[in-house]
């Protein structure tokens, strides 16, 4: 590794955490630096653990691919925003990639902005933020690559 970068990819579903996770593979493979995966799973009821232990299981190979290291973190009484905030101090991140925010705009007037919140907590690390429209492209592109390989 040259660079003095490191890349969080956080992750939550499936079909945009792959086009996320492969966002952050392509500018790791650019900077020659290291790059992380943060997946945060709710404390679910024991009905929802295998469809989380699955979930896992997905992304560690999608790291694999991308020799990334998966980090994943058990929710607990801390905001989403300050977790993202306690991984990327620990393993000194400097590039962070998220898709676009679910919230709609009257929750960020009501609970202010996410995006926000991750600056305020978070000294000198860039945030990319990718487009969920971009995020669907990049999923039906993948889709209709494998449908004419099969």
């Amino acid at each position: 590794m040259t660079s003095d970068e490191k890349i969080l990819v956080c992750v939550h579903h499936v079909p945009n955490g792959e086009q996320l996770i492969r966002r952050g593979g392509e500018l790791s493979n650019l900077f020659h630096c290291p790059l992380y995966v943060l997946n945060i799973t709710a404390d679910h009821a024991s009905a929802h653990k295998q469809k989380t232990e699955g979930l896992n299981v997905r992304w560690q190979q999608i790291c694999d691919k991308w020799e990334a290291t998966l980090v994943t973190k058990t929710c607990d009484a801390k905001k989403v925003v300050d977790m993202i905030a306690d991984v990327a101090k620990q393993y000194g991140i400097t590039q962070l990639i998220i898709g676009q925010s679910g919230q709609t705009r009257w929750q960020e007037i009501w609970h202010r902005s996410f995006i926000n919140e991750l600056l305020r907590e978070m000294d000198g690390v860039d945030i990319h933020v990718v487009s969920v429209d971009r995020l669907i492209s990049a999923a039906k592109e993948d889709a209709t690559a494998i449908a004419h390989t099969v």
